[in-house]
């Protein structure tokens, strides 16, 4: 029997012996089985097994609970074993247990080799062959992929990574709809991907093509502006070259079919970004997001009492709020996730796409926000008449199933569904119902009055995400760590925790992004900026006028943290014309505000990576003329440090003469001496010695430099030589940040 087993993965984990399903047992053994799938045939410690199905945390007995759901599994997959001796499927030896399952006998497997032929017999423009055979891999879908470990970090990429393949292989199948002309059904397949993941652009520019091919270009402008306001809401960043271009073409009423898909492999490198889905107004349960969510175990533990109190027929509110990229849509997939374990039925809409504008609300008396967005739950349900009258009916139905409904985005809604909504959640109460609301921090005093209503009316629990911990930041390195990583012996450092949270501001999205690069391009000298990182960041600078900007590479070339002597130096502007600048750089998130601590005044500091783009657009020029206008409006400041100013006229370039850099090396010297920092002493009289041409200038220097190291010996000064380009407020030659 166990020579033709057989594994489903895409859904519910299943095995097979001919047309008989085995039984895999309790929860915890098929998790326990994913995790021996998972690892496709290599073997698995039993310590590493403890730890992964439960969570790092194993109990005193989970050695022991591991052997037992082994040898129950053994009986299971091969129950002649005894009868032949040692088995062949589920082995053990020195370095754990390994299940012997060839690539073919996995359902995923089989998916990816059908969507792998589907891309070449497109090539070869053998539509309708293509179509079945992506049909057919589709077709091996029962679910979400590896759905019995969805919640356990070590299926998380795995996960991801099919996802990734069947959000391709839709794509593929819209694209071959395409091909053949039947535009309406690849809108269909198109709306789903977007539906799916709606953050990504290649399903959002299909759709806008077969909308346009089917004859409904308005629709296909609509499409485009919904996505375009969605990207700025969620990302802050703008549509790509692909999209855009369909766009234009739209617009020109000049879009021909799309060429044949080029061919690709249908792997997916490990670690591939996938978007969280977004739902229409109809009952559907989230498919899984493989991310990892980390650093969310209050806000979880908070929802899921909230959740018991909902199925014991009480009526909760939950409000997310934060920042774009913080994690709102995550985390309230998760929260649809587990309402959905409980068999709760699950109902998205997002504002400003499903919910009406408030140009079409006022020109629908009748529009009705909570009937239009369970109407698809309940299709014979009036939406019309007075507000108490529907919402009798809606408790009536509601009471029969507990559901969830996940509205996103309610910054974004019109003032009449506000006002509707805040009205039936004094009107909906005892029903099995949890309602969540995300938003974005904004000033809107009327978003603000109708989250002071929930509050208020129905005791809606406030939920506001800041940015990830260190700690998390270190988490998440670890669970997107490889085997290799840790047979290599790579394990994640705190300190790369530390520089990683600093670069990415603690928001998970620049994060997630940033960890997507090679590890020695993260951080330190080797850091590049991921492209969707400069989009979103782009799209900040975008917000800002021509005085903000040129105040901005003025701060980005002296170190990041605001001067205001300096700048209203360098910048000839007066105190109040700087702190407007000031408030519009920190509204478009350029620059933060750092509160003091003991001893230390707060002070407005520039992102890391608001400063590496600002620096790399700078071009070598215009840096070295903001460096020698930094250094003349230094020497005008008093109680400035020589050695701050040298540093800028070194940047300066050719903008600065041979005999200035001498001298203004050599009074760095003397200050730094004077201020026994010997080490940076005999650093500044070096760079005197080399860039004089002067032989009695060059002796002396050299003379200066040596009597420093000397006083550093003498002093046992722990102190260590600094090298100008080293000091804060610029990078060293050579290490600028480098776009990827």
């Amino acid at each position: 029997m166990s020579d033709r087993v057989r594994f489903g993965l895409l859904g519910p984990l299943e095995a097979w012996s001919g047309e008989v399903r085995l039984d895999l047992g309790p929860p915890k053994r098929r998790v326990l089985l994913t995790r021996l799938l998972v690892e496709d045939g290599h073997p698995v410690s039993a310590d590493r097994l403890c730890d992964d199905l439960w969570e790092g945390r194993p109990p005193a007995g989970a050695v022991s609970s591991i052997h037992s759901h082994i040898s129950r599994l053994r009986a299971v997959l091969e129950p002649d074993r005894t009868r032949r001796g040692q088995g062949t499927v589920l082995v053990s030896g020195p370095a754990g247990y390994t299940l012997n399952a060839p690539p073919e006998a996995r359902d995923s497997t089989r998916f990816e080799e059908s969507v792998t032929r589907a891309r070449e017999l497109l090539a070869q423009e053998r539509l309708e062959d293509a179509r079945r055979e992506v049909e057919s891999g589709l077709g091996l879908w029962r679910g979400a992929a590896l759905a019995d470990a969805a919640n356990h970090a070590f299926a998380a990429r795995e996960i991801s990574r099919l996802e990734e393949i069947r959000m391709g292989a839709g794509e593929l199948n819209a694209t071959v709809l395409l091909q053949q002309r039947e535009y309406d059904k690849a809108a269909l397949i198109a709306e789903e991907l977007t539906t799916r993941s709606p953050l990504r652009e290649a399903a959002w520019a299909l759709l806008m093509r077969a909308l346009y091919l089917a004859g409904r270009p308005a629709e296909a402008l609509r499409r485009y502006e919904t996505i375009r306001a969605l990207l700025a809401d969620e990302l802050g960043t703008v549509p790509g070259p692909e999209l855009s271009g369909v766009h234009v073409a739209v617009l020109r009423q000049d879009l021909p079919a799309p060429a044949p898909v080029r061919t690709a492999p249908a792997h997916v490198p490990p670690g591939a970004r996938t978007t969280p889905p977004v739902r229409p107004a109809r009952p559907a349960r989230p498919s899984v997001i493989a991310r990892p969510l980390v650093g969310r175990a209050d806000e979880l533990a908070r929802y899921d009492e909230l959740l018991n109190d909902a199925a014991a027929g009480e009526t909760r509110w939950v409000l997310l709020s934060g920042e774009s990229g913080i994690g709102k849509t995550r985390l309230a997939e998760e929260f649809a996730s587990r309402a959905a374990d409980l068999a709760f039925r699950v109902v998205w809409v997002r504002c400003g796409s499903d919910i009406d504008s408030d140009e079409e609300e006022a020109a629908n008396d009748r529009f009705n926000p909570l009937g239009q967005l369970l109407s698809a739950l309940f299709p014979q349900i009036r939406v019309e008449g007075e507000p108490e009258a529907i919402a009798r009916d809606l408790a009536e139905r509601l009471a029969r199933q507990p559901t969830i409904c996940l509205i996103e985005d309610l910054h974004r809604a019109g003032r009449r569904f506000r006002r509707l909504l805040g009205m039936y959640a004094t009107l909906l109460r005892d029903v099995p119902l949890v309602v969540v609301c995300t938003t974005q921090d904004t000033d809107d005093v009327g978003l603000r009055e109708l989250l002071a209503l929930l509050v208020r009316q129905s005791r809606a629990t406030l939920l506001p995400l800041g940015p990830l911990t260190v700690e998390d930041v270190h988490e998440l390195m670890r669970l997107r760590s490889t085997p290799f990583d840790e047979l290599m012996g790579s394990e994640p450092q705190q300190s790369e925790a530390v520089a990683l949270h600093r670069r990415g501001e603690g928001n998970p999205f620049l994060i997630t992004e940033i960890l997507e690069l090679p590890g020695d391009q993260r951080t330190g000298p080797g850091a590049r900026l991921p492209a969707s990182v400069i989009r979103v960041l782009r799209a900040r600078l975008d917000q800002l006028d021509e005085r903000v900007l040129k105040m901005l590479e003025a701060l980005a070339v002296t170190g990041g943290e605001l001067d205001p002597e300096l700048l209203v130096q360098v910048r000839a502007i007066t105190r109040e014309e700087l702190l407007s600048l000031i408030d519009a750089a920190v509204i478009a998130r350029m620059l933060n505000w750092e509160e003091g601590t003991a001893g230390r005044l707060g002070r407005y500091l520039m992102p890391d990576l608001a400063r590496e783009l600002m620096l790399h657009d700078l071009t070598p020029a215009r840096r070295q003329m903001l460096h020698a206008a930094v250094a003349r409006a230094l020497g005008e400041l008093p109680h400035r440090h020589p050695a701050q100013i040298s540093r800028h006229l070194m940047a300066a370039g050719p903008l600065v003469s041979r005999d200035d850099l001498v001298a203004a090396a050599l009074r760095a010297g003397e200050r730094c001496g004077a201020d026994e920092q010997h080490g940076e002493a005999a650093v500044w009289y070096d760079h005197a010695a080399a860039l004089a041409d002067d032989p009695a200038v060059q002796a002396e220097a050299r003379r200066a430099a040596e009597a420093a190291r000397r006083r550093l010996a003498r002093s046992q000064d722990t102190g260590h030589p600094c090298d100008p380009a080293d000091m804060p407020g610029d990078w060293p030659p050579g290490s600028e940040p480098r776009v990827s």
